[in-house]
């Protein structure tokens, strides 16, 4: 979603594999608490379900996992991740 020509908004897939993809939904944090992830979430998982692709939703964290079951995802169970951080000393 764009305000004044500049992106605000958008929802897109960082992996596909074949019948799917797994969504990224980002907005700019003085734009959220306006519903503006949930019209483009929404709006890729009815393209996804036009093409006849499975739009799977891998929450990173509890607002996220808020959005996925507003948008009519169910909760499965939680799991253990870990992150590197490489913009520090990765060499």
């Amino acid at each position: 979603m764009e305000k004044d020509g500049e992106i605000v908004s958008g929802a897109s897939s960082y992996s596909s594999y074949v019948g799917g993809i797994e969504i990224e939904i980002d907005t700019r944090e003085d734009y959220r608490r306006r519903g503006l992830a949930y019209i483009c979430g929404a709006k890729l998982i009815l393209e996804c379900l036009e093409r006849g692709w499975y739009p799977s939703w891998d929450a990173q964290n509890k607002w996220s996992a808020a959005l996925a079951e507003k948008l009519g995802y169910h909760f499965d169970h939680e799991y253990v991740t870990y992150m590197v951080d490489c913009t520090k000393n990765c060499d």
